[in-house]
């Protein structure tokens, strides 16, 4: 990006001569400053051209500024927006914030403010035109990508190749999704497909470290930096050099560490804790967050130069609700892995189990399932698996999803469901003897033998 193009309205035309006479004197950054004073003339212009950002003052007769930061948002998305005023209150200007405008300014406005501002957008588009460059080039590069994930879904299918095509470069990538969605699982086939996959895949976890041993675990400290250190000790960044540095809920990362970490991307330096010497390390990041870093940025609490730099490859993991037809796949993985970390037969789910995993929510995500999982494996005294076995907290939250859905199923389909549940659950008490089964049901041997042939129920005991 060469220049910054901005388009500036205000309808009092003396303050429209004084940001005149302002914006001239400006020598950095490269700026293309275009003026209007109306609101129609302002739509007028930005239709013509594009721009890059948009400052408007707030009170007009003929529209509001937060019209005009709604029409830009709308029109012109990637356009940052500016409000001026000079009665704003904080309340309305944190509102204005939410719905999208980059900061506001209070009349009469500083010029060492609106530079300092300009440089920032002048310097987080050229990142942003930087990132989509990189990713780009990403997307026609491809790679070897095979790992442990399992999935069927068309949604997987594209995230994983975008991991896939991503894992043959160096560039940063962020993985979002919800806790549970497999981000440490991408991020390892990612450094397991790369050139560096034979050097170190380091982890770390912000959320579980205190907040006064951030600094100390990501660059390392110095014997005697604070109480406690006895010795020398390597940060992470240190112990990943030449490999993968997996950083996860980097939202949680202080603002005190983001402008240190954002010198290691930057430069690839840092310091001990405690130390002046600089070290260096040449790592490829992958960070993994659960939270909206938008938001935080526009609440001051994440850097937004940090998040460009870590963002170059976006990738968004759904949650397992959303992806449903990935839950049967991901069932027989964990029941065939888990039987064998178990030293026991690979277990078989009856199927109104079976149903009720696939109609469960899992708020967890494929943690959740894998948990439920293992813990029903290490509990249960059969291979066979019933809603007995099943944490008892699946069938309520199931049964509570069901009644508070909006898909209505008809009485027919209702029935067959709970008649294929007695049914399976009778021949799993009775061990698959069906004469014993119709005993416990209080129905004849032939009326059960019928109903399980027009069920299509099978007798998974025989």
């Amino acid at each position: 990006m060469k220049i910054l193009n901005i388009l500036i309205l205000d309808d009092d035309p003396t303050q429209l001569e004084l940001l005149k006479i302002m914006f001239q004197q400006i020598q950095y950054p490269p700026i293309n400053p275009a003026f209007t004073s109306t609101g129609e003339d302002f739509f007028s212009i930005l239709s013509l051209s594009h721009f890059d950002l948009v400052i408007t003052d707030f009170f007009m007769p003929d529209i509001s500024g937060g019209d005009i930061l709604e029409r830009v948002k709308i029109e012109k998305p990637d356009c940052e927006v500016i409000i001026m005023t000079s009665g704003t209150t904080t309340k309305e200007a944190i509102s204005l914030m939410r719905k999208g405008a980059y900061d506001f300014f209070i009349k009469p406005i500083s010029q060492e403010i609106l530079v300092d501002r300009l440089v920032k957008i002048f310097e987080l588009k050229n990142l942003i035109q930087e990132n989509r460059k990189l990713l780009a080039q990403a997307k026609i590069l491809n790679t070897d990508f095979s790992s442990d994930i399992i999935y069927k879904s068309r949604q997987m299918e594209e995230i994983v190749n975008i991991a896939a095509r991503s894992s043959g470069t160096n560039y940063n990538i962020l993985l979002r999704g919800e806790s549970g969605t497999g981000k440490e699982l991408l991020a390892r086939a990612i450094h397991s497909s790369s050139t560096r996959k034979n050097q170190s895949f380091i982890t770390v976890n912000i959320a579980a470290l205190p907040e006064s041993l951030i600094e100390s675990e990501l660059f390392g400290h110095v014997k005697g930096a604070y109480t406690g250190a006895e010795t020398e000790r390597k940060g992470r960044f240190e112990e990943a050099d030449k490999g993968t540095i997996f950083i996860d809920e980097a939202g949680d990362i202080p603002l005190s560490i983001q402008i240190k970490l954002l010198r290691v991307i930057q430069f690839g330096e840092f310091q001990k804790v405690g130390s002046n010497k600089t070290g260096h390390t040449d790592v490829r990041i992958i960070t993994a967050t659960s939270r909206n870093l938008e938001e935080m940025i526009r609440e001051g609490k994440f850097r937004e130069d940090l998040f460009y730099r870590l963002n170059v490859i976006p990738i968004e993991i759904p949650p397992l609700r959303d992806r449903k037809e990935d839950i049967s796949l991901l069932i027989d993985f964990f029941l065939k892995r888990i039987s064998e970390k178990l030293n026991k037969d690979t277990a078989v789910l009856t199927e109104d189990a079976n149903n009720l995993l696939l109609n469960y929510s899992y708020p967890g995500n494929i943690r959740e399932l894998e948990n439920i999982i293992e813990y029903t494996l290490a509990i249960s005294r059969s291979p066979f698996i019933s809603t007995r076995e099943l944490p008892s907290i699946l069938m309520s939250k199931t049964k509570d999803n069901f009644l508070n859905s909006s898909e209505k199923r008809d009485y027919t389909e209702s029935m067959i469901i709970f008649e294929s549940g007695l049914i399976t659950n009778a021949l799993k008490e009775v061990s698959g003897n069906q004469s014993a089964a119709a005993r416990f049901l209080g129905i004849s041997e032939r009326k059960l033998r019928s109903r399980m042939e027009i069920l299509n129920i099978e007798n998974i005991f025989r």
